[in-house]
């Protein structure tokens, strides 16, 4: 019988990429563990609230809606605000649900307040809907109709008496929040943002924590504070190619806010035209050609702004994304490039991404509010308008006082 030997200088290799790999996989493990004792306090605490709205205040109408479940967090986060806008304009109590937390599969919820507040003040958790609303005194509606009689219709139908209403289809679906149904929303949903968006102190303290580690200054901050003012860019690909090319294949324009007529100005030539596909793939997918010139068209005027944080969805099933940034940052970073793109400031001195945003252990699942926020902080934002998060961004960047279109480029 055979007897195989290995010898040490073959093993030696062997044991150390085991290790390091069982290092790797014990970093990815806590690093992505969700903060689930928390999340089960504020669950807790969502139903104590709640318990104690219901019992202290009487007459009140109640509606819960059908929302978008399991998708991307900016997906169900623009859901969850128009659904509680629409509440609100029809002085209804809005019955919230918690996300369903995509990476961790279809059964994984967390809890909203730990992400947003706003809907989740003066509001309450569907965990206690029964109790107020028994099933017995609950009408069910479906208010879905025309793209552009979509909003009035609901107001309609929700101005109405009945005091439990559950809705029971997705109004707001992919083909309305493309459609020019939203634009009758967006004057009185650009009141609501301003006056109704909050984020939990997770995420607050996260990005406090970032501007000041990575030294960077908001665009509401004065000038003599501490740190860089700052352009930001949203870089996003990722799993994106794919999605770009069904866009292409159903000859699809930009998503929600993107298709605000008063935005049309930001779009970067040549504009998106639905019936000429090469201009949709180079809108969703662009070069990078494309998406320098697109930065180069803001820093032409801003010769102050010489650090840029890049918002970008690389991780470690998505390692080209890395691949991409860095040929940005090598690209904006070189004078010769800046003097021939016409840069009277320069070229970018620093050049910050989300990888370095210090996200500490059991804070994994707020980095894509972090980066959200970043966005909405900084001077100038430029995005991809088929992108939810980029259109979240420019929501928030217009209901903010003093919020500019010139300050927003879509790619």
């Amino acid at each position: 019988m055979a007897i195989i030997t290995l010898k040490w200088h073959v093993l030696r290799p062997l044991l150390i990429f085991l290790f390091l790999l069982l290092c790797c996989l014990y970093y990815i493990y806590h690093a992505y563990r969700p903060p689930t004792d928390l999340y089960r306090e504020i669950f807790n605490s969502e139903v104590e609230l709640s318990k104690n709205l219901i019992h202290n205040e009487r007459g009140h109408k109640y509606v819960k809606f059908k929302q978008l479940r399991g998708a991307g967090f900016n997906n169900q986060a623009q859901d969850i605000l128009l659904y509680h806008h629409l509440a609100l304009q029809t002085s209804r109590i809005y019955v919230y649900q918690p996300f369903i937390w995509r990476p961790r599969g279809e059964k994984a919820e967390v809890p909203l307040s730990a992400f947003l507040r706003g809907p989740t003040e003066g509001t309450i958790s569907d965990a206690v809907f029964d109790e107020v609303c028994p099933p017995e005194e609950v009408i069910h509606v479906r208010l879905q109709v025309d793209h552009l009689k979509q909003w009035k219709h609901a107001l309609d139908i929700l101005n109405g008496k009945d005091r439990c209403i559950v809705v029971d289809d997705w109004i707001f679906n992919w083909l309305f929040l493309a459609s020019p149904g939203l634009h009758t929303v967006w004057p009185t949903f650009q009141k609501y943002l301003s006056t109704h968006f909050k984020w939990s102190d997770n995420v607050l303290t996260i990005v406090n924590r970032t501007q000041t580690e990575l030294n960077l200054r908001p665009a509401s901050a004065p000038a003599t504070e501490q740190g860089d003012a700052y352009m930001a860019l949203h870089l996003r690909r990722g799993d994106f190619e794919e999605h770009c090319k069904y866009l292409l294949e159903t000859r699809q324009g930009f998503t929600t806010w993107g298709t605000l007529p008063i935005l049309q100005s930001s779009v970067l030539p040549p504009k998106l035209d639905i019936s000429n596909t090469t201009t949709i793939m180079d809108q969703c997918y662009p070069s990078l050609y494309r998406i320098l010139d697109s930065i180069s068209k803001q820093a032409r005027d801003r010769p102050h702004l010489r650090t840029l944080h890049v918002l970008h969805d690389g991780a470690w099933d998505h390692p080209t994304v890395y691949l991409q940034y860095y040929k940005l940052a090598g690209a904006l970073k070189d004078p010769e490039w800046a003097r021939r793109a016409g840069w009277k400031g320069g070229p970018m001195l620093r050049v910050t991404h989300s990888a370095e945003v210090p996200i500490h252990r059991g804070e994994r699942d707020w980095s894509v509010c972090v980066d959200v926020e970043l966005g909405r902080r900084t001077e100038v934002f430029i995005g991809n308008g088929y992108s939810s998060l980029t259109t979240q961004v420019v929501a928030l960047r217009l209901s903010d006082e003093g919020g500019k279109v010139e300050d927003i480029t879509l790619y």
